[in-house]
């Protein structure tokens, strides 16, 4: 199997694979990419936050290219396309955003779909693990990496899962004959402060380092995923971070 990963602003991690350049802010060069290398499978994982022509306008021009390159298409989207009001939310749950970003992903989720009916379409959660060069969550790591404080929210419950276990589900939908959304996210209900301490067990950071708080107005309270329908078609479910964290590090690949 010979593989390529795309970099933009951040490079790719070294492994057994390509590297390409990708300018997602430039939609036709994403289309460019999978005409020259004419994938069997195409993963799309990039999003920016405050720009809606790389999360909604480049994720359409390259589940656009796949069709005409005759290669399945996968797009990872996020719990944020839930309002936060109930939590435990499944694929039937009707996606009503708060966030511009969460509605960014809600947008490109349809078009997507729209686009090419064959698509998997993968919504997860904080992801939490060594992701390319970075360890996540980069908003907690980030700060606790260099030694400094953090404030993480007591009252944002969230379904975070490793990013190997996202990868591994990714795959094996992928070589599926499904299309449609699937949850793929951690079993525990998490909040943010949990979440961090567990991050500090992981990563053998400081907890003195987590400071409490509320979280600011118009975030999300609880979104939460239910990924049942995810488990009972892969045969598998995503590991507990809590679980993980209190394995040696050998034992948690």
């Amino acid at each position: 199997m010979e593989l390529a990963g795309t970099g933009g602003r951040r490079p790719v991690r070294p492994g057994n694979w390509t590297e390409l350049h990708l300018d997602l802010s430039a939609p036709a060069a994403a289309r460019a990419v999978v005409e020259q290398q004419r994938p069997s499978t195409v993963f799309f994982c990039a999003y920016d936050k405050s720009n809606s022509a790389i999360t909604v306008d480049a994720a359409v021009a390259t589940a656009r290219a796949a069709v005409a390159a005759n290669a399945r298409f996968v797009l990872f989207s996020t719990d944020l396309v839930f309002d936060g009001r109930t939590g435990g939310y499944s694929e039937r749950s009707v996606a009503a955003p708060l966030e511009p970003y969460g509605a960014m992903k809600a947008e490109a989720e349809a078009l997507v779909r729209a686009e090419h009916p064959d698509a998997v379409v993968i919504r997860t959660s904080l992801l939490v693990g060594e992701s390319g060069i970075m360890l996540r969550p980069a908003y907690e790591c980030d700060s606790l990496v260099r030694g400094r404080p953090v404030l993480l929210y007591r009252d944002e419950w969230r379904s975070p899962t490793h990013v190997d276990d996202v990868a591994r589900a990714a795959w094996e939908l992928a070589a599926m004959e499904v299309a449609g959304i699937y949850h793929v996210a951690g079993p525990e209900r998490l909040s943010r402060v949990e979440l961090g301490r567990i991050v500090c067990d992981l990563f053998r950071f400081d907890p003195a380092l987590i400071r409490e708080g509320d979280r600011p107005p118009g975030r999300p309270q609880d979104t939460s995923l239910d990924s049942r329908r995810a488990a009972a078609l892969l045969g598998w479910a995503p590991r507990a971070l809590s679980e993980l964290a209190r394995l040696p590090a050998a034992a948690r690949a």
